[in-house]
């Protein structure tokens, strides 16, 4: 029973392993495209449902994604709005 439990814990720590690799990696491939700061906050929040939520629908993952490859490279604040409604509406995971 003890080595049972040890093989979990392992496993476990593994995952989560992996997944933080994975959250950084999308921190390094989306951060770097961000041109206006109040995207920075977005582009983390979006990273970490993705990456470090355990159980995450495929349309929460799809809006998500959607918010990762259209706001990061927006040039003003204006049309941030926009392309949240844009990824709400095409992936609502209320549905």
């Amino acid at each position: 029973m003890k080595n049972l439990w040890m093989v979990l814990l392992v496993t476990c720590a593994w995952h989560v392993q992996a997944d933080d690799e994975a959250y950084q990696q999308c921190l390094l491939q989306y951060q770097s495209k961000v041109e206006v700061p109040q995207v920075v906050g977005l582009v983390r929040s979006a990273c970490d449902h993705i990456h470090r939520e355990l159980a995450l629908l495929p349309r929460k993952k799809a809006y998500w994604q959607c918010v990762l490859d259209y706001i990061p490279p927006v040039k003003t604040p204006e049309v941030i709005a926009d392309l949240l409604q844009v990824c709400r509406e095409r992936h609502d995971f209320r549905k």
